[in-house]
């Protein structure tokens, strides 16, 4: 069986997301003052000419490490540079070891007769319609409740978003996702929206394995409004297509 070894983005990734699914209950007041103007004091790396689609994500992976820490400040620090060990975080459970039976060989192991059992997955089920039921590809989703450390996350980044529009309202779509791309949010993850009374209007889809965080940037008076909202955190929702709650109206006296 191949050996896999895991970049340090990735692991950044990774304990993010542990961050984030195991300190739900953190209290997001208190992460909003810890966080306070730490994340937008930092500048947004340069591309480079030729930075590709690698660059953008390993950028926006170190931007998402500060934020995360910005909004969970006791999460374990480890001795990689900052970076917690997974033991050290809440929740951890350990390695799963998978278990065999009398007789039974683990997958990559020589048998008795040399061979190696190779493992293989179920029968492949025969590829649906697009729109059939349970056919695959992006599909429409309801929105979902942010935990307390996803609003502070996600509260985070609409308020570095807006800082950043301020007094420059972009006029068309690709002026804001020019402005986008240059504060570290990867292209990829900035995906177009029908415009809201004539203002150029995109969702930023924070979300990162298992995460629900997703931002909506709409052209507003001098500069941008930017919200956060829950999507599924699954690959198969399409973040243009989840479809938002509607907001409570301010009682009027």
């Amino acid at each position: 069986m191949r050996s896999t070894s895991l970049s340090r983005p990735v692991l950044v990734a990774a304990l993010g997301c542990m961050i984030l699914s195991a300190c739900g209950t953190h209290d997001a007041t208190t992460a909003r003052t810890s966080a306070g103007s730490t994340v937008r004091a930092a500048a947004p790396a340069s591309p480079s000419p030729g930075d590709d689609d690698g660059d953008a994500e390993m950028r926006f992976l170190a931007l998402n490490d500060r934020v995360l820490r910005a909004c969970a400040p006791e999460a374990p620090d480890g001795p990689d540079g900052g970076v917690p060990r997974p033991e050290d975080l809440p929740g951890w459970e350990g390695v799963h070891t998978p278990r065999y039976g009398p007789g039974e060989t683990p997958p990559g192991v020589p048998a008795a007769d040399g061979s190696i059992p190779v493992p293989l997955d179920g029968p492949a089920r025969p590829a649906s319609a697009p729109g059939a039921p349970g056919a695959s590809g992006p599909k429409p989703a309801e929105e979902v409740p942010l935990t307390g450390i996803e609003t502070c996350y996600g509260n985070e980044h609409a308020q570095r978003v807006r800082s950043a529009f301020h007094n420059a309202r972009p006029s068309t779509l690709e002026a804001m996702r020019e402005k986008l791309t240059g504060l570290d949010y990867p292209a990829a993850r900035i995906l177009p929206m029908p415009d809201r009374a004539g203002a150029p209007r995109v969702r930023l889809d924070l979300r990162q394995l298992g995460g629900h965080v997703v931002l909506e940037v709409t052209g507003a008076g001098t500069g941008v409004d930017a919200e956060a909202f829950g999507a599924p955190g699954t690959e198969d929702v399409d973040v243009t297509e989840v479809k938002r709650q509607p907001q409570p109206r301010p009682e009027t006296r």
